[in-house]
């Protein structure tokens, strides 16, 4: 199993709000994604709590049981970015997306909150979403049947679940086999600006890890570079 991640400020935004970790260990890999909301510095602060927060219940707590301590340690995580939010007010209202995936022998569990994404690639399906979307934008599209262009004009930036928000928070968590090629964890900053078509091809390009991530950031810089952008890999 090769793994690698990326991210970028973009060219339009004075920070990164976006983090990322892959961590190894105990029989299985944990990638995760987070992308930070919140005025000041405070998106960047959830986004980097979130992750490291989730990595530390990774290092102490799982013992082979995905559900169960996906919920436990989002809790945790949760509870812990929305009393530091309360505690100082320049992190007021900070919260993050997140997305992570878990992969074991023979089976991959996803957690998502927000509209970061997972997806996955295999030649007989081509690229993949995973995971629905947290936003206005999607429900739009999906209560109002609104076209999609409209809904992310009128909705765009606006996700209804996050990491930190409030006290309690909800994931989407699910079951998937190992018989992907690539699964690919991913802020809206790339998906947003790069065709799913040219995100397929680099996945599969033969290029080194390294390069097919900055191939990536690159699309999305060429298109703009409106938002942070980040990419996890792995490749099965």
């Amino acid at each position: 199993m090769n793994k690698y991640g990326i991210s970028d400020k973009g060219l339009a935004r004075a920070q990164n709000q976006d983090s990322f970790i892959i961590r190894e260990g105990k029989g299985a890999l944990l990638a995760i994604v987070c992308d930070g909301i919140g005025g000041h510095r405070a998106g960047d602060v959830a986004s980097r709590l979130a992750c490291q927060g989730m990595v530390l219940h990774f290092d102490k707590h799982f013992a082979n049981n995905p559900e169960e301590w996906f919920c436990q340690s989002l809790k945790a995580v949760n509870r812990f970015i929305y009393e530091k939010a309360i505690e100082n007010s320049e992190l007021k209202g900070m919260g993050t997306t997140m997305v992570a995936a878990l992969i074991m022998d023979g089976e991959t569990w996803i957690m998502n909150v927000g509209d970061s994404r997972c997806y996955e690639y295999t030649e007989k399906k081509g690229l993949v979403q995973l995971t629905e979307d947290h936003s206005l934008v999607n429900e739009l599209i999906k209560n109002e049947g609104m076209d999609p262009q409209k809904a992310y004009e009128i909705g765009k930036h606006v996700i209804t679940r996050a990491v930190g928000i409030w006290l309690g928070v909800e994931p989407d968590i699910f079951r998937i086999d190992n018989d992907y090629q690539w699964l690919l964890l991913c802020s809206d900053g790339l998906y947003n600006y790069v065709p799913l078509g040219d995100i397929a091809d680099t996945l599969t390009n033969g290029e080194e890890m390294a390069d097919k991530a900055q191939r990536l950031v690159d699309f999305a810089n060429v298109a703009g570079g409106y938002d942070n952008i980040t990419a996890v890999m792995v490749e099965m």
